[in-house]
Order: structure tokens, then C-alpha cells, then sequence
């Protein structure tokens, strides 16, 4: 499995292209933040003194739940790419255990996950600080990095299993090519919750890696949020986390931490026994 794991990381990192490509919905996000919806977003908050922090670090938290699925996506290209060139076919039949391949693919997929959003956030980070924020207190990055854990097992379970069910580079580009254009969307980050239609709202709110957005959200703007709205009435902060997806409200239930965190969890234990039932089922086939 070691073996298995090594192998796919240096694919994955050998290919520049494959890498970049994996970032687009990151860097979709943040050039429409940086050049077009960015000042848009801000001028309806001048009643905030430090309105420029906040939604910097609105937008961060995006780009984190992005590149989280984005850059597993781009290291199951692997995975596609043995199956078209039939090279799994001599994996399956060298001493490798058949279970060991597999968790070879759904691992990498998971670690490429974790380092490329930790290197999203120092980008993130970096941008805020340049931008007047402030770094994170080392309380809140401790939690921020238990929530990019979380997240990478969610998103890359989900997509190890839309993964497992294509078969060429064809499909798998225009997948991938799709889900770096809309993961903005699914996710909240575009534009702020608030401004979309309720059914568009509601699509959001059930797709499993928007939650991981929301907890990112959370805990990159409590300290902006904290400071910018000390001498403001509590309803106009409601108003505010509900229209920036700092919560999600159901039917008037708004939805603690932990639902957030159980749906992860949930999302990446499902999805990743669904991935290898498949994958299994095809290893039969072979």
C-alpha cells in the first residue's frame, strides 16, 4: 500500500498542469473575488469598520472547501488513467494485495487533499494579513486544521466514488472540468448565501461539502465578526451570518457545529464504502 501511495503522489506531482488544473475552482474563486464581485460585496457593508477583513476571510474559507474536492479530484486522475491503459490489470495480478491498490488510490487522493489545503490556507493567510487582517490565533488554526482533515475525507471520498464510476480521460476531463467551474457554487463562495434564490440556497445547503465552507467560515470570520459588530445590535449580526452562509438555517433551525461535522464524517464514511464496493466489483470483472 506504501508502495501504491508513493506512486500516485509523484504522478500527481510530476504533472504541473494536472496540479494547476486541480486549483481552478480555488483560483476561479478568488480572481471573481479579487476583480469583479469583491468591491460589490464590501460596498453593502459600510456600516462595518473592518468590512475589507471579514469578507477576505469570507472568501478564504471558500477557497478552502474548494480545493479540497478540486485537488482529490485531480489526483484520482491517476486511477482513471491506469484503468484506460489497463495498468491496473498488472497490479491485480503482482503480489500487491488487491485491497492494498485500492487504498493506494483513495489515500493519495486524501493526503493530496490535505496538502493542497493547507497551502491554501498560507496563500490565504498571507493574502489577509496583506490585505490589513490579521493572522489566526493558534487556537482557531489548530481547529482550522481539524476541519481541512475533515473535509479532505469528505470530499475525497465523494469524489473517489463519482471517480470510480468513469472509465476514460475523456469522461474524467469533462467531469473535472465541470466540478472545478460549479464547486464555487455548491459550496457558497461566488456570491454570498443571501443574494441567491431560495431552491438555490436550499441546493446548497444539502450538498455535503458546502457544510465544510460553513465551518471554515466560522472560525476564519469570528474574530472580524467579533470586533466588527461589538457596537451593533444582535439582530444585524444575525442578519449578516445568515446571509454570508456563516449558518445554515433550516425551517427557522439554525444548525450547530456538530451537524456540520456529523454530515462530514457521515459523507466520508458513505461515500468511501460505496467507492471501494465499486471498485471491488470491477476488480472481479477483470
Amino acid at each position: 500500500m506504501k508502495y501504491m501511495i508513493k506512486r500516485n503522489l509523484k504522478i500527481y506531482y510530476k504533472d504541473k498542469g494536472a496540479v494547476f488544473f486541480s486549483l481552478l475552482g480555488v483560483a476561479i474563486i478568488f480572481c471573481l473575488f479579487l476583480f469583479f464581485i469583491g468591491d460589490s460585496i464590501t460596498e453593502g457593508l459600510d456600516f462595518l469598520d473592518n468590512a475589507d477583513y471579514v469578507m477576505n476571510s469570507w472568501v478564504v474559507a471558500g477557497m478552502l472547501a474548494s480545493s479540497a474536492i478540486t485537488t482529490s479530484m485531480g489526483a484520482y486522475a491517476v486511477m482513471v488513467n491506469d484503468k484506460e491503459k489497463k495498468c491496473i490489470k498488472d497490479f491485480y495480478s503482482s503480489p500487491l494485495k488487491r485491497s492494498s491498490v485500492t487504498a493506494g488510490y483513495m489515500l493519495a487522493g486524501f493526503f493530496v487533499s490535505v496538502i493542497m489545503s493547507v497551502f491554501t490556507l498560507i496563500f490565504g493567510e498571507i493574502y489577509i494579513v496583506a490585505r490589513g487582517g490579521e493572522f489566526l490565533s493558534l487556537t482557531v488554526l489548530v481547529k482550522v486544521l481539524g476541519v481541512i482533515l475533515l473535509s479532505s475525507f469528505a470530499s475525497s471520498a465523494l469524489v473517489c466514488f463519482i471517480v470510480s464510476l468513469l472509465k476514460t480521460n475523456n469522461a474524467y476531463t469533462m467531469v473535472s472540468i465541470l466540478l472545478g467551474t460549479l464547486i464555487g457554487f455548491l459550496v457558497g463562495a461566488y456570491v454570498t448565501m443571501g443574494s441567491l434564490p431560495e431552491g438555490v440556497q436550499w441546493v446548497i445547503k444539502c450538498f455535503p461539502c458546502a457544510h465544510a465552507a460553513a465551518l471554515f467560515i466560522q472560525l476564519l470570520m469570528q474574530d472580524g465578526m467579533a470586533a466588527g459588530f461589538a457596537d451593533l445590535p444582535a439582530q444585524t449580526l444575525t442578519e449578516f451570518k445568515e446571509t454570508t452562509g456563516v449558518v445554515f438555517v433550516y425551517n427557522s433551525h439554525t444548525a450547530q457545529p456538530r451537524v456540520h461535522l456529523a454530515v462530514l464524517a457521515a459523507t466520508g464514511v458513505v461515500f468511501y464504502l460505496l467507492a471501494t464496493l465499486r471498485m471491488t466489483r470491477k476488480e472481479k470483472q477483470i
